[in-house]
């Protein structure tokens, strides 16, 4: 069923991959268990030789199958395809599937519409990408401006592979790509319009969006436009009127956002370097506390780091800085680049030794638990002599490593270098490289200092790549981080993580004027009758401290009303430890709804810290607030920490790494929220100029693209003012109005403006006032604002379930975003009953699927059963159903689903005796049915009607301007119509082969329209 996006994304998508080394694969004559194993969609032959290539030995079918076979069980555990992976990079029986050292040795092939089916359960991919035969990546491709973005395909495919029918597929596919042919929208935190790319997941994707820093390379990989070619993919698709529309001129273009993202992902070198690479398991321990595997990706900022670090190493050059902003994965780097350094240094004949070096313990414990959790065999050197033994040691033990080839890695704190912390000579004649990490790379490590002198003294020709998200810039005494480790390897700041969806930016929440002029007034009091003299013993007296975890424990609840999430937690960076104490005791006696935990480096033990720790980082934590000082400011990564409220001023790079601990993406939350007792503007300014200072010099004019941690006040400004606008049309501070003004809008686009205003609000009602909304802030408040957001949605749901049910648009799309919309409100169902409550649902969407799948909707059988289904839902009230109106219902729908798929089957097996085009199929059955028929023999008529086809198919690729002339066209069909008869022997008249061309002519015509 030819649809917009087909034109437009998908077929000049599909050329586009022929452009850069992949062959196109007709598959409609292919079938299933012959020519492809339907359960796994490995291609036989191509797999086949594929094998004889890449291991050098014949293989026959038979052996070919047997090893698809034995993929095929790999692939049928529920690991999310850990075994398969596994054996995509080892072989299985001694045959190896993929050369990943020779591109041009591998089978790179492209389908479309390839069906992954499981019983009754399928889904077509768009595009599907083989590699040797065996299907490693798809792609979606939506039409621009598509309803809902890419967000509408994200929910299905995690719909789809939450099923446990699809979970075999899932442990095939290793890259799913989705666009819709636009540019990303940064401005929009959720994946709505743009290119994504994802790793397979039993339901939940993350979705990463890639911006390509080889521009010039990839355009060299795409080849010239081949004619031949194109007319052959566009006849296989029925799309043969394309050819030559200027929209379609258009959309083959390689700088098309899908055409990009297939070179930037698919392109043969770039693909094989992401099997090999970039791909990894990481065992994650959910909340029952059962480890349960996710399935990485490379981000596009870390590959291109991988990339400039070979660059580096290759101009000779082994130390350097990788400037990586605070939660961009930059341990999660690291283990990627393990993998590669280990083949790079083994292509020369070396072994590898990785260190990893931090300069805390509780980092240590930290690192060590992220490089497990992907596989790797971690040592932590927890002495001197450790790390004297580690130093010792002759390369990694390539025993020792796991069928995904994960190198060991040694963790240890660079206070265990000491001057004896020296590399040997070894006995034995084996070179070995070692690699250190230099974690947080903006510690203050001099030039010189015994840290360092060490470090480098341990190995002289050891390779050390510096990580950071804050460097060290305009220091006393030349210990910029560059200037101590090196140049810039690679960069990637926190505007671009920000537009990339990696991190959040942050809203600084100024404290109340009268609050702060009564904090003066307690602080001057404690000062000139209290007689204290030192600002520590003034911020942690109870005069003092009472007031303000007063204010804390009010903001933080207030917030969890605010953000409609009682689950976020917050961070105190007290002034002091003695504080920090005094905060901790008020904190706890004061409000049985908070719950508080005291990190302090002499409070408690270490393991009663991490603890505390683990526990805090989990999403259902019973932990609500941190007290700190001095430690968990940098390094620790909760995602559900969103509230930091700084008691004390900050300097320097340490400001920015305290900042960011509240920036981590955690469910729909916009900002990370800093509320600022201590006056951090100032600083935070001055260290800003100075990074802004250091990316001019390293980019140039580029460094205008550089911004803020913070939101602009300005946009902030402009938000709320469009906020109050829009909010004047409404009555809020009356519910039971609001509910009846809302009820009388039947345009959803107006529910939308309004949810999206409401939902801003929730974001930023804690700056209103200080912004001059306090009219706004005062007559609205967060719970109202949830309550009156909880009407709009539910408004919404209810126009999307009458849209569905009243059958208005049947098309595909429409009938898929209705049903993934509807949630059905039963009144009348207990409990007890939500059995058959399940049931009903999957009948409609499933009845309502058969009928979207139909491509002729003006057969008269489809028109009665469809008006029959109309006619059944007229009479349904789905929220006063009881279990037995359902149960009728049930057979009924059963009924009619059997009949609509019934004339599927039938128009499905026409469409594909004409090469699965439609308009012929639904041509035929029109002529059958039209009185007096040309034939009733239905051979006589497809041999009639295929040749028109082959005919009519080429005088339209060959002069599209045809399309454009309805009267030539019809007059063009006429005689093939004329031409076909009289080959076959068939009497007609005039009257007879007119109408059929003239429908021909409107099929044509029409087609492209469709398209548009």
């Amino acid at each position: 069923m030819n649809r917009p996006e087909d034109k437009y994304v998908k077929i000049p998508a599909v050329i586009h991959a022929t452009r850069i080394g992949y062959a196109y694969r007709s598959i409609r004559e292919d079938a299933p268990g012959i020519d492809y194993d339907p359960d796994t969609n490995i291609f036989f032959e191509p797999f086949r030789k594929a094998l004889e290539r890449i291991n050098g030995t014949p293989v026959d079918a038979e052996r070919a199958r047997h090893l698809a076979n034995q993929i095929k069980l790999k692939a049928s555990g529920e690991d999310l395809g850990r075994a398969f992976f596994t054996c995509l990079h080892a072989g299985i029986e001694g045959y190896h599937f993929i050369d990943f050292d020779d591109p041009s040795n591998n089978d790179f092939t492209v389908a479309t519409e390839l069906a992954y089916a499981n019983g009754e359960d399928s889904f077509r991919p768009d595009i599907t990408f083989l590699v040797n035969g065996m299907p490693l990546a798809f792609m979606e491709a939506k039409r621009q401006n598509n309803k809902d973005g890419i967000l509408a395909e994200h929910e299905r495919m995690h719909a789809r592979f939450k099923n446990a029918a699809f979970h075999r597929f899932a442990n095939i596919v290793q890259v799913m790509a989705f666009s819709n042919n636009q540019e990303y929208d940064d401005a929009e935190r959720r994946p709505v319009q743009g290119s994504f790319y994802a790793a397979s997941a039993y339901g939940h994707l993350a979705l990463n969006r890639f911006r390509e820093e080889d521009i010039a390379g990839m355009g060299k990989l795409v080849a010239e436009r081949n004619p031949e070619t194109e007319q052959f993919i566009l006849k296989d698709n029925n799309l043969a009127s394309f050819y030559g529309e200027p929209e379609y001129e258009s959309s083959v273009q390689p700088e098309t956002p899908a055409n990009r993202i297939i070179t930037s992902l698919f392109s043969p070198e770039r693909f094989l370097f992401i099997l090999r690479y970039g791909i990894c398991y990481v065992e994650a321990t959910d909340e029952e506390g059962i480890k349960r595997a996710q399935k990485h990706i490379m981000r596009y900022p870390q590959l291109f780091a991988t990339k400039a670090v070979r660059a580096t190493l290759d101009a000779g050059r082994t130390k350097g800085v990788i400037w990586h902003t605070q939660g961009s994965g930059k341990t999660a780097l690291s283990y990627f680049l393990t993998r590669f350094l280990r083949d790079y240094y083994q292509a020369q004949n070396s072994a590898t030794r990785f260190f990893f070096i931090v300069d805390r313990l509780d980092l240590a414990d930290q690192a060590k638990a992220e490089f497990e959790a992907r596989g790797a065999i971690v040592a932590l050197a927890n002495s001197r002599d450790d790390f004297a033994r580690a130093l010792k040691g002759a390369g990694e033990d390539t025993n020792a490593v796991s069928d995904e080839r994960t190198p060991a890695i040694t963790v240890v704190n660079i206070q265990k270098f000491d001057e004896n912390s020296v590399a040997v000579d070894f006995d034995y004649n084996l070179d070995v490289q070692r690699v250190y990490f230099i974690d947080e790379a903006h510690r203050d490590y001099k030039n010189g200092g015994a840290f360092l002198t060490n470090l480098v003294a341990s190995d002289r020709e050891a390779v050390k790549l510096a990580l950071t998200g804050t460097p060290l810039v305009n220091v006393k005494g030349g210990n910029d981080t560059k200037r101590v480790f090196g140049s810039y390897i690679h960069k990637y700041f926190y505007n671009q993580s920000i537009a990339d969806g990696y991190t959040l930016k942050l809203l600084r929440e100024d404290v109340k004027t009268e609050f702060r002029l009564k904090m003066q007034e307690a602080i001057r009091d404690l000062q000139e009758v209290k007689k204290l003299v030192k600002l520590e013993e003034v911020f942690a007296h109870k005069n003092y401290v009472d007031p303000l975890c007063d204010y804390i424990a009010s903001d933080y609840l207030n917030s969890q009303i605010a953000l409609g999430d009682s689950s976020i937690g917050a961070m105190v960076v007290a002034h002091s430890s003695k504080q920090a104490r005094a905060i901790y005791a008020r904190l706890s006696k004061l409000d049985q709804d908070i719950s508080c935990e005291l990190i302090l480096h002499d409070e408690g033990t270490k393991e009663n810290r991490r603890t505390i720790c683990e526990n805090f980082k989990k999403d259902e934590s019973d932990i609500d607030i941190l007290v700190v000082y001095n430690m968990l400011l940098t390094g620790f990564d909760a995602h559900r920490l969103k509230k930091l409220y700084l008691c004390r001023p900050i300097k320097a790079h340490n400001l920015l790494q305290a900042l960011t601990r509240v920036n981590r993406p955690y469910k729909d939350m916009a900002y990370g929220y800093v509320v600022d007792f201590a006056d951090i503007t100032e600083e935070y300014d001055k260290t800003n100029r100075a990074y802004l200072a250091e990316l001019t010099e390293e980019l140039g004019d580029a460094a205008e693209e550089y911004s803020s941690l913070f939101e602009k006040p300005a946009v902030i400004e402009a938000d709320l003012a469009s906020i109050k606008d829009l909010l004047f049309e409404y009555t809020i501070d009356n519910i039971v109005e609001f509910q009846s003004e809302i009820a009388a809008i039947h345009d959803k686009a107006t529910l939308y403006k309004l949810r999206a205003a409401l939902a801003r609000y929730k974001d930023l009602r804690n700056v209103a006032r200080q912004l001059g909304y306090e009219d706004l802030y005062d007559r609205f408040d967060v719970e109202r604002a949830q309550e009156m957001l909880r009407e709009v949605s539910l408004r919404i749901n209810a126009i999307n379930s009458k849209e569905a049910l009243a059958l208005k648009d049947m098309s595909t799309g429409a009938v898929n975003t209705l049903l993934s919309k509807i949630e059905f409100n039963f009144r009348r169902i207990g409990e007890d009953e939500l059995a058959t409550a399940d049931e009903f649902q999957d009948k409609v969407r499933r009845t309502y699927g058969a009928f979207a799948d139909n491509f002729d909707n003006d057969d008269p059988e489809y028109v009665n059963l469809l008006e029959e289904l109309r006619k059944r839902f007229e009479k349904m009230d789905i929220e006063e159903m009881t279990s037995a109106d359902m149960a009728t219902s049930i057979k009924e729908l059963d009924r009619l689903r059997s009949k609509m798929e019934e004339i599927n089957r039938k128009n499905n097996i026409l469409a594909k005796k004409y090469g699965g085009d439609e308009k012929f199929a639904r041509a035929h059955k029109r002529a059958l049915r039209t009185p007096p028929p040309l034939t009733e023999s239905q051979t006589a008529l497809f041999s009639v009607l295929s040749s028109v086809k082959t005919n009519a198919d080429s005088t339209v690729m060959s002069n599209h301007n045809i399309l454009d002339n309805e009267g030539f066209l019809k007059r063009s069909m006429t005689r093939l119509m004329v031409q076909a008869c009289k080959a076959n022997g068939i009497a007609y008249t005039v009257e007879q082969v007119a109408g059929i061309a003239g429908y021909l002519a409107k099929e044509y015509i029409n087609e492209r329209g469709r398209a548009a």
